[in-house]
């Protein structure tokens, strides 16, 4: 019985990796829609019928995000909304550095995979789900 405990619990901290890697990256890149925002326990949701959508496009250092509308047709219409961000890697943190003419801030990678990401910025966690087009 004691075998069985000592198994299932290696199985539960091996499934458990938040650690984000340079091979994660690529799942960034796409279109992602928030699905709600976390701050000192309470959650948000976005509110309105325009909703936006956070378009990543990265490689191993840079990127950019995007804000873009979907559009019929399987199409996007871009907004002048644009932030360049650089990639970088503290520790066990992966962090998105952005830098405007105006301001300078830091998103860390909380978690990110096929169909899920969450950003942190001040401590409010952003929970973002994948968007899927419909057909």
């Amino acid at each position: 019985m004691h075998r069985y405990f000592i198994l299932i619990l290696m199985i539960l901290c091996l499934g458990c990796k938040n650690e984000i890697t340079p091979s994660d990256l690529p799942l960034l890149n796409g279109y992602w829609n928030i699905e709600y925002i976390t701050h000192k326990n309470e959650t948000f949701y976005p509110k309105g019928a325009a909703k936006l959508l956070d378009f990543y496009e990265s490689n191993e250092k840079n990127g950019v995000r995007k804000k873009v509308h979907p559009e019929l047709g399987n199409k996007f219409l871009v907004t002048q909304d644009l932030n360049n961000f650089k990639i970088t890697f503290k520790g066990k943190n992966c962090y998105l550095n952005f830098q405007t003419a105006w301001d300078q801030w830091q998103e860390r990678i909380i978690k990110l995979n096929e169909n899920k990401l969450i950003l942190e910025h001040q401590e409010k966690r952003y929970h973002y789900q994948r968007f899927h087009s419909e057909h």
